[in-house]
This record gives C-alpha cells, structure tokens and sequence, in this order.
C-alpha cells in the first residue's frame, strides 16, 4: 500500500496530478439501523437528493479509468439497501481489475446477492461488527437482532464460497471501540476465526453526535486498553493468523481526545514548521476523497465541500479543480478547519507512517 501513496504523492509533490489512490462511495444515506453513535440520530440528510443509478455507473467507470487503486462503498447509510446499484458498480469495478471493498452492517444478503457477489470475485467484504456478544452489538447498533442477521450473512459467504472453492471476497470485520465494549477484543478475535474472518480494524468511536460523549472512552479506559487489553490481544490474534491494527493503536494517546484532534494535527510532533511536502500535517486531501448521496464531495470522511457537486461535473473536474486546490493549499498552511477536531484517531498514525516512508523517499 505505502509504495502506491508515495509515489502518488511523490507526483504531487513535484508539482505533477494524480488520482486518489482510494475513493470512497456513498450510495445511499439511508440506513435500516440506528446506531447510537452515527452522524444519522441528528438527521442531517435530505434523502430525496440521490443520485441516479445511472450517473453513479458513470462515476464508477470514471474512477476506473483513472487509475484509483481502490474504490470502497460505504456510507453513509447501509450501501445494500440499494443493492442494485451497489451490485452492478461492483461489476464494473472488477470488469477494470480494481481492486473493491464493501463495507456492510451484513444485515440485508440474501443467498442470491452472496452468490453474486463471490462469482464476480469481489475482493473484501467488511461487517460492521462491535462485539461478540448479541447483547451489546444489538444495543450500539440500535436494533435488536442485528447480530443475529450479520454472523448469518458471513456464514452463508463462508458456506458458499467453500462450495465454489474461492478465497474471495476476503472477510473483514470493522469494530467501533467504546467505553461498553473495550474490554471484549478477545471475543471479537475468537468470532472472527470461527467465521473465517481474515482481518479486524478497531476504530475508537468519534464524536458524530452529542451521545458519543456518554460511550467514548476515557483516559482510564486508554491506559488500561493500552497495558492489559491490547497485549492479550495480539497474542491472540497471532494465534489465530487474524490481521489486526492493535499495535498502531497501542502508539495512539488520543482515543479520549476524540471530537477535539484538530490542534493535535496541526501541532503534531513528527513535522517540522516548513513548507515541504514531507510536513503536511494530513495528505487525505490528496489519496482519499469521499462522494456522498446527494453528489457533494469530500477531500476525506469528515469534511465536505457544499460549493462542487458532482451532479453537473465530472470528478476528474472537481478533484483537479479550484475548491481543491484551494483546500490543499490551506492543508499545507496548517490552517485547518474545525471539521478536522472530528478526524477519525488513526488516521494520525496512518499519516505519520506515510510521512515516514516519504521521507525515506526523499532521503
């Protein structure tokens, strides 16, 4: 992944265009859960303003030829409850050999739809997962038998894929990190090599909606996440052959600062006050993008521009275009907007690990 970035960025850098290396998608706003942590409980959508399927086709096929290493569909809202544009932007992505990722509270499949998708060898499948336990992955998702239906897919997926003899689609887990389920890693591992899952990323939840506060993990929990949880953990997941990102967790000293990361971006320690391109304090604005529902974009997850729609543009206009340019510029300034106080905590990390392997780059 890191050579693809860096010589992505190594273009930018020498005053050259590229494309994103991952864009993310966003099908639908819609969503048949109520997670108590989504940005969803503050209804910030007008869910009449979609795109047509059409014109998401055409997106799809744009970012092919481009050359975007990965396209992911998320959201936003549950991708699958357009399940038919979803499936055939899936196609089109295998049809141009990028590679794919879906991510899926895995509550809507049916034996049809997995069966589709394993015959066009869709890459990676990621299941909103947060416990091992009904109870507690019920509660934060908002609905009651949620669980139930997600394990379910995966075992069809696990079933069916076993019958056509194929690896793919890869399973993953994606583990929102609270305060209720922090201490419950190790049954999400022992899950994950029961059902076949490969790889698990823990996300420390981010402040979306005021509720957040009341689930979001303290300093106390960090420490002990940190010293007891984590090394346990590891073990386990060594043990069991799974991928996990608990060691670049166990490096973060913010998850309790989470909804207030924007000075620590700006003031971080591994960049020095200068104008190269080795110390911006974020490069999202120049690998991952976002485009939503309604055709806004995004220069990453947290932050949207409500001035270029994607309605009356190509992307390749947008991305290459002036609100762009102007919001990198300001990126490399180090004037951030307050949107950023809102990144999600590892992508500090990730953009640490991507500073360190240009600098060797250019060193």
């Amino acid at each position: 992944m890191y050579n693809d970035i860096t010589n992505r960025l190594s273009k930018w850098a020498s005053g050259k265009k590229e494309a994103p290396q991952r864009v993310l998608l966003y099908p639908t706003n819609s969503c048949n859960l109520n997670c108590v942590f989504c940005y969803q409980t503050l209804k910030p959508y007008d869910y009449s303003l979609k795109l047509p399927k059409e014109k998401w086709l055409n997106i799809t096929k744009e970012l092919c030829k481009m050359g975007v290493k990965t396209l992911q569909i998320s959201g936003g809202g549950e991708p699958l409850l357009e399940a038919d544009i979803v499936l055939s932007m899936m196609k089109i992505i295998k049809k141009h050999n990028v590679e794919g990722r879906l991510v899926t509270n895995g509550t809507i499949f049916n034996n049809e739809l997995i069966e589709d998708i394993v015959k066009i060898q869709w890459d990676h499948i990621i299941f909103s997962v947060d416990s091992a336990k009904a109870a507690t992955h019920d509660f934060l998702r908002g609905k009651k038998g949620s669980f139930r239906k997600t394990v379910h897919a995966i075992r069809m997926f696990k079933r069916i894929k076993e019958i056509k003899a194929t690896e793919k689609p890869l399973m993953e887990f994606s583990s929102v990190l609270t305060k209720m389920n922090f201490k419950q890693i190790n049954g999400i591992i022992k899950l994950a090599y029961e059902l076949g899952v490969k790889v698990i990323t823990f996300e420390p939840v981010f402040v979306s909606n005021p509720y957040v506060h009341k689930i979001k993990m303290n300093s106390f929990h960090r420490k002990r996440f940190v010293k007891k949880i984590i090394p346990s953990a590891l073990d386990l997941s060594r043990k069991y052959g799974i991928i996990t990102n608990l060691a670049a967790l166990r490096e973060i000293k913010e998850i309790e600062k989470t909804g207030d990361l924007k000075e620590k971006i700006v003031h971080n320690k591994n960049i020095k006050n200068t104008n190269s391109f080795l110390d911006i304090p974020c490069y999202d604005p120049w690998l991952w993008p976002k485009i939503e529902a309604d055709g806004r974009i995004g220069p990453c997850s947290s932050i949207l521009f409500e001035k270029e729609n994607i309605r009356n543009k190509t992307f390749r206009e947008i991305w290459y275009g002036k609100q762009f340019q102007e919001f990198r510029s300001r990126i490399k300034n180090r004037d951030l907007p307050d949107s950023c106080a809102n990144c999600v905590s590892t992508h500090l990390p990730l953009n640490n690990s991507i500073r360190e392997k240009l600098r060797e780059v250019y060193n």
